[in-house]
């Protein structure tokens, strides 16, 4: 695989899982039961992904997924999403003794 497509493909896992993090946060605000099942089958109807697919996918960034629905709640703006998003990270990283 070529690396523009490497990046194509990359660019594309992100923007869903952008996708599916507000999905889930909106979810998590209407106090849907299990918010992944919903944006599983959100994935799979407008990303025209296979529900074995979408499933695959809500399952494995399943932590990102709440992680960045946290981030989205908590964020009034793009640029406040991104420092949270961030903290987020950093507080994860010295939790599991990381860098």
């Amino acid at each position: 695989m070529s690396e523009a497509a490497r990046n194509g493909e990359e660019r594309r896992k992100k923007e869903r899982l952008v996708k599916a993090s507000r999905m889930y946060a909106m979810c998590q605000k209407a106090k849907v039961k299990d918010p992944g099942f919903l944006v599983t089958l959100a994935l799979a109807a407008f990303e025209d992904m296979p529900l074995v697919e979408a499933t695959g996918f809500v399952r494995a960034n399943r932590p990102n997924l709440e992680d960045m629905a946290w981030a989205f709640r908590n964020s009034g703006s793009a640029e406040e999403f991104e420092a949270k998003l961030q903290q987020r990270i950093r507080d994860m990283k010295r939790r599991s003794g990381g860098r």
